[in-house]
C-alpha cells in the first residue's frame, strides 16, 4: 500500500494493445508509476507475485480467462493486495460476481481518465472505490422493497460509497470523522455478511437498501 502522498506503482492487466498503451501514457503524466504490463492472467500473476504492486489494473475479460477468477488467486496469496477491476462489461451476472471477489476498486471503462486516476489513488492508499454507473446496471429491478438491515445512517455512507465517494469524501460530506465511517462501513458488513466495502455496496444496491 502506498503512504501518504507517494507514488503508486500499478502493473496493468490488459489484452487491448491500444487501451494498455493509452493506460501507461495517463500514469506516465501522473503521481502514478507503471512497473509492469501484461496481456493475459498467464502472464499476469507471476509478474505481480514478483513485483508487489500498490495497485493491479485487471480487465475482466483475458483472452486466457476471467480477471474475476485472477483476482481471486492473487487474493488467497496476498489479501491486503489492492485489485482495481477495469471493464466495460455490463451484465448485471458478472458485475455481481466480480464485486464479490474481493477487489478492492471497480472502474468502469466509461468513465473519464479522471475518474480511474481516483479509483487508482483509493485503492493505493487502501481505500475503496465503486465506479458510480454500477449504480443503475446492479439495481435489482425486482426488488420492491427495503429489507431494512441497514440502519439510516449506515445506508447514506453505502449510498455515497456506491456514487464514487471515496470514504473521506464521504467524511467530509456528512461532517464526520473517517474513523466514524469506517465504523458504519464495518457494520454494514457485518449486517450484509459482505467480505469487503464493494461486496457490501454490491449487497446493499441488489437488495434494495440504497
Amino acid at each position: 500500500m502506498a503512504e501518504n502522498g507517494a507514488s503508486a506503482n500499478v502493473v496493468i492487466v490488459e489484452d487491448h494493445v491500444a487501451l494498455r498503451r493509452g493506460l501507461e501514457l495517463l500514469l506516465r503524466g501522473s503521481d502514478c508509476r507503471v512497473i509492469g504490463t501484461a496481456d493475459d492472467a498467464a502472464s499476469a500473476e507471476p509478474l505481480i507475485e514478483r513485483r508487489r504492486p500498490d495497485v493491479a489494473i485487471v480487465d475482466i475479460n483475458l483472452p486466457d480467462g476471467s480477471g474475476i477468477d485472477l483476482c481471486r488467486r492473487l487474493l488467497q496469496k496476498h489479501p491486503d493486495l489492492g485489485v482495481l477491476l477495469y471493464t466495460g462489461v455490463d451484465d448485471r451476472d458478472v458485475l455481481s460476481s466480480a464485486l464479490d471477489c474481493g477487489a478492492r476498486g471497480f472502474a468502469m471503462k466509461a468513465g473519464a481518465p479522471e475518474e480511474l486516476l481516483t479509483a487508482i489513488r483509493s485503492v493505493a492508499h487502501g481505500e475503496t472505490y465503486v465506479d458510480k454507473r454500477l449504480r443503475p446496471l446492479l439495481l435489482d429491478r425486482f426488488t420492491t422493497e427495503r429489507i431494512g438491515v441497514l440502519s439510516p445512517r449506515e445506508r447514506e455512507v453505502l449510498d455515497l460509497l456506491a456514487k464514487g465517494l471515496t470514504g473521506e469524501e464521504a467524511a467530509t460530506q456528512l461532517s464526520l470523522s473517517p474513523e466514524t465511517i469506517r465504523t458504519h462501513v464495518r457494520n454494514a458488513m457485518d449486517k450484509l455478511e459482505a467480505h469487503t466495502r464493494v461486496h457490501a455496496v454490491a449487497i446493499a444496491l441488489r437488495q434494495g437498501e440504497i
